[in-house]
Protein backbone atom coordinates (compact mmCIF):
# COMPACT_ATOMS: atom_id res chain seq x y z
CA UNK A 1 0.00 0.00 0.00
CA UNK A 2 2.90 2.37 0.78
CA UNK A 3 4.31 1.87 -2.72
CA UNK A 4 0.93 2.71 -4.25
CA UNK A 5 0.70 5.88 -2.16
CA UNK A 6 4.19 6.95 -3.23
CA UNK A 7 3.35 6.30 -6.89
CA UNK A 8 0.13 8.30 -6.56
CA UNK A 9 2.04 11.18 -4.92
CA UNK A 10 4.54 11.26 -7.79
CA UNK A 11 1.70 10.99 -10.30
CA UNK A 12 -0.01 14.05 -8.82
CA UNK A 13 3.26 16.01 -8.94
CA UNK A 14 3.56 15.20 -12.64
CA UNK A 15 -0.13 15.66 -13.47
CA UNK A 16 0.57 18.65 -15.74
CA UNK A 17 3.08 16.63 -17.80
CA UNK A 18 0.78 15.34 -20.55
CA UNK A 19 -0.72 16.15 -23.93
CA UNK A 20 2.10 15.26 -26.36
CA UNK A 21 -0.51 15.06 -29.14
CA UNK A 22 1.70 16.90 -31.64
CA UNK A 23 4.12 13.95 -31.57
CA UNK A 24 1.53 11.27 -32.36
CA UNK A 25 2.22 9.37 -35.59
CA UNK A 26 -0.73 10.96 -37.40
CA UNK A 27 0.25 14.49 -36.29
CA UNK A 28 3.99 14.31 -36.87
CA UNK A 29 4.45 12.29 -40.06
CA UNK A 30 4.58 14.32 -43.31
CA UNK A 31 2.94 11.51 -45.30
CA UNK A 32 -0.13 11.72 -43.01
CA UNK A 33 -0.56 15.31 -41.85
CA UNK A 34 -1.59 16.50 -45.32
CA UNK A 35 -4.64 14.20 -45.17
CA UNK A 36 -7.81 14.83 -43.20
CA UNK A 37 -9.06 11.79 -41.26
CA UNK A 38 -11.58 9.90 -43.40
CA UNK A 39 -11.48 6.31 -42.13
CA UNK A 40 -14.35 5.66 -39.72
CA UNK A 41 -12.95 3.77 -36.71
CA UNK A 42 -15.38 2.43 -34.10
CA UNK A 43 -15.52 0.06 -31.14
CA UNK A 44 -18.36 -1.71 -29.32
CA UNK A 45 -16.96 -0.03 -26.20
CA UNK A 46 -18.66 3.17 -27.34
CA UNK A 47 -18.25 6.43 -29.17
CA UNK A 48 -14.83 8.03 -28.71
CA UNK A 49 -13.58 8.98 -26.24
CA UNK A 50 -14.82 5.82 -24.53
CA UNK A 51 -13.58 4.24 -21.30
CA UNK A 52 -11.49 1.11 -21.70
CA UNK A 53 -12.28 -1.83 -19.43
CA UNK A 54 -10.02 -3.16 -16.65
CA UNK A 55 -9.42 -6.23 -18.85
CA UNK A 56 -7.65 -4.05 -21.41
CA UNK A 57 -5.04 -2.79 -18.93
CA UNK A 58 -1.80 -4.30 -17.68
CA UNK A 59 -3.31 -4.65 -14.22
CA UNK A 60 -6.16 -6.65 -15.78
CA UNK A 61 -5.99 -9.30 -18.51
CA UNK A 62 -3.99 -7.08 -20.93
CA UNK A 63 -6.45 -7.68 -23.79
CA UNK A 64 -6.62 -5.63 -26.99
CA UNK A 65 -9.97 -3.82 -27.27
CA UNK A 66 -12.14 -4.67 -30.30
CA UNK A 67 -12.10 -2.23 -33.23
CA UNK A 68 -13.69 -1.90 -36.66
CA UNK A 69 -13.03 0.53 -39.49
CA UNK A 70 -14.55 1.48 -42.82
CA UNK A 71 -14.42 4.09 -45.56
CA UNK A 72 -17.30 6.48 -46.26
CA UNK A 73 -19.87 5.02 -48.65
CA UNK A 74 -18.91 7.47 -51.41
CA UNK A 75 -15.15 6.75 -51.23
CA UNK A 76 -13.38 5.36 -54.31
CA UNK A 77 -10.23 4.32 -52.42
CA UNK A 78 -11.18 0.72 -51.61
CA UNK A 79 -9.62 -0.89 -54.74
CA UNK A 80 -6.35 0.92 -54.03
CA UNK A 81 -5.92 -0.35 -50.46
CA UNK A 82 -3.34 -3.14 -50.14
CA UNK A 83 -2.94 -3.17 -46.35
CA UNK A 84 -3.87 -1.46 -43.10
CA UNK A 85 -1.62 -0.26 -40.29
CA UNK A 86 -2.68 0.17 -36.65
CA UNK A 87 -0.60 2.20 -34.20
CA UNK A 88 -1.68 2.72 -30.57
CA UNK A 89 -0.14 5.60 -28.60
CA UNK A 90 -0.62 7.36 -25.26
CA UNK A 91 0.35 11.06 -25.44
CA UNK A 92 -0.50 11.69 -21.78
CA UNK A 93 2.39 9.80 -20.17
CA UNK A 94 4.77 12.17 -18.30
CA UNK A 95 7.49 11.64 -20.92
CA UNK A 96 8.87 13.74 -23.80
CA UNK A 97 7.06 11.65 -26.45
CA UNK A 98 3.93 9.47 -26.60
CA UNK A 99 4.25 5.90 -25.37
CA UNK A 100 3.79 3.36 -28.16
CA UNK A 101 1.59 0.51 -26.93
CA UNK A 102 1.32 -1.38 -30.20
CA UNK A 103 2.25 -1.37 -33.90
CA UNK A 104 0.48 -3.80 -36.25
CA UNK A 105 1.22 -3.77 -39.96
CA UNK A 106 0.36 -5.56 -43.20
CA UNK A 107 -3.19 -6.10 -41.98
CA UNK A 108 -4.93 -7.60 -45.05
CA UNK A 109 -7.14 -5.17 -47.01
CA UNK A 110 -10.10 -7.51 -46.54
CA UNK A 111 -9.76 -7.37 -42.75
CA UNK A 112 -11.62 -4.39 -41.30
CA UNK A 113 -12.03 -5.44 -37.68
CA UNK A 114 -9.90 -6.89 -34.91
CA UNK A 115 -10.38 -8.39 -31.49
CA UNK A 116 -8.11 -9.91 -28.87
CA UNK A 117 -8.10 -13.35 -30.55
CA UNK A 118 -6.23 -11.86 -33.53
CA UNK A 119 -3.16 -11.13 -31.41
CA UNK A 120 -1.97 -14.65 -30.58
CA UNK A 121 1.55 -15.38 -31.91
CA UNK A 122 1.92 -17.94 -34.70
CA UNK A 123 4.49 -20.49 -33.56
CA UNK A 124 7.64 -20.54 -35.66
CA UNK A 125 6.60 -17.53 -37.75
CA UNK A 126 8.50 -14.69 -36.08
CA UNK A 127 6.27 -11.70 -35.45
CA UNK A 128 3.27 -13.02 -37.41
CA UNK A 129 -0.01 -13.00 -35.47
CA UNK A 130 -3.08 -15.23 -35.76
CA UNK A 131 -5.05 -12.39 -37.37
CA UNK A 132 -2.81 -12.61 -40.45
CA UNK A 133 -0.70 -9.52 -39.77
CA UNK A 134 2.56 -8.61 -38.01
CA UNK A 135 3.44 -6.76 -34.83
CA UNK A 136 6.16 -4.15 -34.50
CA UNK A 137 8.19 -2.83 -31.59
CA UNK A 138 6.37 -1.07 -28.75
CA UNK A 139 7.78 0.38 -25.54
CA UNK A 140 7.81 -2.97 -23.74
CA UNK A 141 8.89 -4.99 -26.80
CA UNK A 142 5.89 -7.31 -26.52
CA UNK A 143 2.84 -7.90 -28.73
CA UNK A 144 0.52 -5.58 -26.80
CA UNK A 145 1.47 -3.36 -23.89
CA UNK A 146 -1.90 -2.50 -22.39
CA UNK A 147 -2.55 0.78 -20.56
CA UNK A 148 -1.01 1.28 -17.12
CA UNK A 149 -0.90 5.01 -16.37
CA UNK A 150 0.88 6.21 -13.26
CA UNK A 151 -1.36 6.29 -10.19
CA UNK A 152 -2.49 9.82 -9.42
CA UNK A 153 -1.75 11.08 -12.93
CA UNK A 154 -5.39 11.18 -13.97
CA UNK A 155 -7.10 10.01 -17.13
CA UNK A 156 -4.92 8.97 -20.07
CA UNK A 157 -6.05 8.88 -23.70
CA UNK A 158 -5.12 6.04 -26.04
CA UNK A 159 -5.16 6.85 -29.75
CA UNK A 160 -5.93 3.81 -31.93
CA UNK A 161 -4.73 5.16 -35.29
CA UNK A 162 -5.67 3.16 -38.40
CA UNK A 163 -4.02 3.91 -41.76
CA UNK A 164 -5.05 2.59 -45.18
CA UNK A 165 -1.98 2.01 -47.37
CA UNK A 166 -1.46 1.57 -51.09
CA UNK A 167 1.23 -1.07 -50.45
CA UNK A 168 2.32 -3.54 -47.81
CA UNK A 169 5.24 -2.41 -45.68
CA UNK A 170 8.26 -4.34 -46.91
CA UNK A 171 10.59 -4.92 -44.02
CA UNK A 172 12.83 -7.78 -43.06
CA UNK A 173 12.28 -7.40 -39.34
CA UNK A 174 9.88 -6.03 -36.76
CA UNK A 175 9.58 -2.24 -37.12
CA UNK A 176 9.33 0.58 -34.61
CA UNK A 177 7.70 3.98 -34.83
CA UNK A 178 11.03 5.58 -35.82
CA UNK A 179 11.08 3.63 -39.09
CA UNK A 180 7.47 4.32 -40.00
CA UNK A 181 8.01 7.89 -41.22
CA UNK A 182 10.17 6.78 -44.13
CA UNK A 183 8.27 3.55 -44.79
CA UNK A 184 4.95 5.39 -45.11
CA UNK A 185 6.13 7.97 -47.62
CA UNK A 186 3.86 7.88 -50.67
CA UNK A 187 1.74 5.02 -49.33
CA UNK A 188 -0.92 6.60 -47.07
CA UNK A 189 -4.37 6.76 -48.69
CA UNK A 190 -6.52 7.50 -45.66
CA UNK A 191 -6.51 7.40 -41.89
CA UNK A 192 -8.80 7.61 -38.90
CA UNK A 193 -8.70 7.00 -35.17
CA UNK A 194 -10.65 5.91 -32.12
CA UNK A 195 -9.89 7.10 -28.59
CA UNK A 196 -10.04 4.98 -25.46
CA UNK A 197 -9.48 6.37 -21.97
CA UNK A 198 -8.40 4.89 -18.68
CA UNK A 199 -7.38 5.92 -15.18
CA UNK A 200 -6.02 3.65 -12.47
CA UNK A 201 -7.84 5.78 -9.92
CA UNK A 202 -11.06 3.92 -10.75
CA UNK A 203 -12.15 1.64 -7.91
CA UNK A 204 -12.04 -1.51 -10.05
CA UNK A 205 -8.56 -0.87 -11.43
CA UNK A 206 -7.18 0.03 -8.02
CA UNK A 207 -8.66 -3.13 -6.49
CA UNK A 208 -7.03 -5.31 -9.18
CA UNK A 209 -3.70 -3.52 -8.79
CA UNK A 210 -3.58 -4.01 -5.01
CA UNK A 211 -4.65 -7.66 -5.31
CA UNK A 212 -1.86 -8.40 -7.77
CA UNK A 213 0.73 -6.69 -5.61
CA UNK A 214 -0.39 -8.73 -2.57
CA UNK A 215 -0.19 -11.94 -4.62
CA UNK A 216 3.33 -11.02 -5.78
CA UNK A 217 4.51 -10.33 -2.23
CA UNK A 218 2.95 -13.55 -0.93
CA UNK A 219 4.71 -15.53 -3.65
CA UNK A 220 8.10 -14.02 -2.83
CA UNK A 221 7.93 -14.77 0.90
Amino acid sequence: MAAARLEAFIGRLLSSQRGRDAKLLTRATPAIVKLKPSLIVTSPLGEAPAPLLPAHSQVGANEVPPLSWSLPADSDLLPQIKSFLLVVEDPDAPLPSPVVHGIYYNIPPTKTSIDNADFAPVEGKGNLLSGGFYYGVNRRKIIWGGPKPVLGHGVHRYFFQVLALSEELKTGSSIGKEELGQLLEGKVLAWGEWLGTISLESQEHFRILLTRRREYRAGSD
